[in-house]
């Protein structure tokens, strides 16, 4: 009778840890290696302000990458509107623990004089770790704060490079 019982939990457990592999990473993904600045005292803001980067996969399988200025306060996190954004677009594929995604850049604030919108298609694997990401030498985290605001921006870039 234990003996039955410690195969039937051996099962779930094996169950179980395959079901945790194959979570899929959806949502905001936030860089974590960044360095986080304080706006000058005078203004007596309580909030702080960081470059980064922020990865988002949606569950159709489209992808955003964006690079600007993330504004964290007290109750608060977005991604900062008066300041240089870098928009690529593209799609993703999980296998076993590796994210693959083909991208390319659609949108950047302030043109690089010769470029051509969109970019080249590019692609990369993503690792993916327990509960953070792995891209270019970056780790990321799930940033649920920033899920619906890169979900509007993916939705409003891809209707704006799917026009002819």
């Amino acid at each position: 009778m234990i003996l039955r019982y410690l195969c039937i939990s051996l099962c779930l457990l094996g169950c179980v840890s395959l079901e945790a592999q194959s979570v899929l990473p959806l949502g905001a993904w936030r860089q974590t290696n960044v360095t986080w600045k304080k706006p000058p005292a005078e203004l007596e803001l309580k909030e702080r302000y960081s470059e980064a980067a922020i990865l988002y996969f949606s569950p159709d399988q489209r992808f955003v990458l964006l690079y600007g200025t993330i504004i964290q306060g007290p109750k608060s996190e977005e991604v900062s509107g008066g300041d240089g954004q870098v928009v690529y677009l593209g799609t993703w594929k999980l296998t076993d623990s590796i994210l693959h995604i083909e991208y390319r850049l659609v949108s950047r604030t302030v043109a690089k004089e010769g470029e051509t919108l969109p970019g080249p298609l590019q692609s990369a694997d993503i690792r993916v770790e327990k509960n953070k990401l792995l891209f270019q030498k970056d780790h990321f985290e799930r940033d649920q704060n920033l899920d619906k605001e890169l979900r509007a921006i993916l939705q409003g870039e891809w209707l704006r490079n799917s026009r002819p």
